[in-house]
């Protein structure tokens, strides 16, 4: 037996699988785990100049980081390995993620969210990349997909948590970003550098595969298409993960506890718009689904912005979610199976510099609509008609196609 044989001879499963997929709650944590103890900071810092802007800064700066640093941590994964350099980002962000819970200077804590971020965005690009090297077809999409239905999952647990916690103080959430390092154990013990020889699996010379920083070869054409849409796509899901509070409020809804509630019950139909896309991605077109999954957003954007009540409200926003929840992994899945081996992290490096640059397009797009139309619920009348747009040119796109039959997104090589 030669020594390039035995790598070839593994294969991935459910525990690489779970291993690879779990990392992907640690951006989530970044955020929302310490969202609620915001109003403790701000008490606990009130004599620091600017605390009303500083103290959410603890919160939105690792999303800005995964934005700036995505493409960096892509283009280091493809050079120097994937898999070492996601095991010490994820002790590394332990690290510095708990670093506050010792700290009383507000300027150390937010440089230590900086470091998260830049972690997360490695994290996050090298563990998806890794998803993509091991898996293949069908098994490959389903678990791109599973991440969006984590992310939506854990999202209500670290809330939860973070809550909890704060109860004990606004240092007291910090310490749960020693889980990291549980998931790490799971990386080490279960997951492996892919071989050239797994992936030419896929069609690719060993020439394409060697290790370099060049980004010759990179299919800049192609994924100016995909993050155009994703752009997009990523706008549209945020403004309602970001916004569905402040609609509910402008529905009547004053109780906080109430409408964490009805936030967390819409955002479940996330993870319901995954499993759609598990069962509907080997059957359907790529553009067939982005058809029906705008369809979803544009009609109940617009469903929430006429909802009498809240209860009509929520459920407007659970159909929204499910269009979000397949949306977003058609995205991945279309990207990853454009990419090759050799570029493969930087691509995902770019997307998801992509995806979060949407929450950042959010913040500023929505206020200034709901400027110009007068508040939260026309906004999202204005957005569900650009949503329904977008459907309308998938669907024109799909006419106008010609020669070949259409292939599902488990087909798409691009």
């Amino acid at each position: 037996m030669t020594t390039s044989s035995a790598p070839a001879a593994r294969r991935a499963g459910p525990v690489q699988g779970l291993s690879l997929l779990l990392p992907v709650t640690l951006s989530v944590m970044g955020a929302l785990l310490v969202a609620p103890i915001i109003p403790q900071l701000m008490q606990a810092f009130a004599h620091v100049p600017g605390i009303e802007f500083l103290a959410p800064m603890v919160v939105t700066m690792p999303s800005l980081c995964i934005a700036l640093f995505s493409p960096l941590a892509g283009m280091l994964g493809d050079s120097v390995g994937r898999r070492r350099l996601l095991i010490w980002s994820m002790a590394i962000y332990a690290a510095f993620g708990v670093a506050p819970f010792f700290l009383r200077d507000l300027w150390a804590i937010l440089a230590t969210r900086v470091v998260v971020g830049v972690m997360e965005a490695v994290v996050m690009t090298l563990s998806t990349t890794l998803i993509a090297d091991l898996f293949r077809g069908e098994t490959r999409d389903r678990w791109l997909a599973a991440q969006a239905g984590t992310a939506s999952v854990s999202a209500v647990l670290f809330l939860m948590i973070g809550g909890a916690a704060g109860r004990f103080g606004w240092h007291g959430p910090f310490l749960v970003y020693l889980f990291p390092l549980v998931l790490m154990v799971g990386v080490i013990a279960f997951t492996w550098e892919p071989s050239r020889d797994e992936a030419a699996g896929e069609g690719e010379g060993e020439e394409a595969q060697r290790p370099s920083l060049s980004w010759a070869g990179f299919p800049w054409k192609f994924m100016l298409g995909v993050c155009a849409v994703t752009l997009f796509a990523a706008t549209m899901f945020y403004t309602v993960q970001i916004q569905l509070s402040t609609a509910l409020f402008a529905l009547g809804v004053k109780d906080p506890a109430r409408i964490g509630l009805l936030t967390a019950i819409a955002s479940l139909a996330v993870p319901l718009g995954t499993l759609s896309f598990w069962i509907l991605s080997p059957r359907l077109p790529l553009r067939g689904l982005m058809l029906l999954e705008f369809a979803l957003l544009g009609v109940g954007f617009i469903l929430m912005s006429h909802a009498p009540n809240e209860t009509t409200f929520v459920a407007a926003s659970a159909l929204n979610q499910i269009g979000g929840g397949m949306i977003l992994p058609t995205m991945l899945t279309w990207a990853t199976r454009g990419l090759p081996f050799a570029v493969r992290a930087r691509g995902m490096g770019v997307w998801q510099s992509t995806f979060a640059l949407g929450q950042f397009v959010c913040g500023l797009l929505v206020p200034l609509i709901g400027k110009s139309v007068g508040g939260i619920l026309p906004t999202f009348q204005v957005i569900g008609a650009a949503s329904l747009v977008a459907a309308v040119l998938t669907l024109v796109a799909m006419l106008a196609a010609k020669g070949g039959k259409p292939q599902s997104i488990a087909q798409v090589s691009l």
